[in-house]
């Protein structure tokens, strides 16, 4: 089942392969196939520097939101925590 606290794009690049993500313009953004780790943006409640004793990075920002490098096996050891409400991937930007 999907997780309701992921964006519905990082649902679908989570559950693709990596040869489906490769060949999107859009899945493998925020992915690093070296470290095999994800840069999400989060939206938290309370604090969250704990989360760097289990292997994520943490960069706080403002408002209760903060940037994640989070392994992909930990995405949703990270989701099923209380403080954290919302999860989703970067995305592309294009300028004309």
């Amino acid at each position: 089942m999907q997780d309701q606290k992921l964006e519905n794009l990082l649902n679908l690049a989570l559950s693709s392969t990596p040869e489906e993500r490769e060949k999107s313009g859009n899945l493998n953004v925020g992915y690093n196939p070296v470290e095999k780790t994800w840069d999400v943006i989060v939206k938290h409640s309370g604090d969250i520097g704990f989360l760097t004793e289990i292997g994520i990075k943490v960069e706080p920002m403002l408002n209760e939101y903060a940037i994640l490098n989070v392994p992909e096996s930990l995405i949703d050891q990270l989701s099923d925590l209380p403080q954290i409400e919302y999860v989703e991937k970067p995305k592309r930007l294009f300028f004309a």
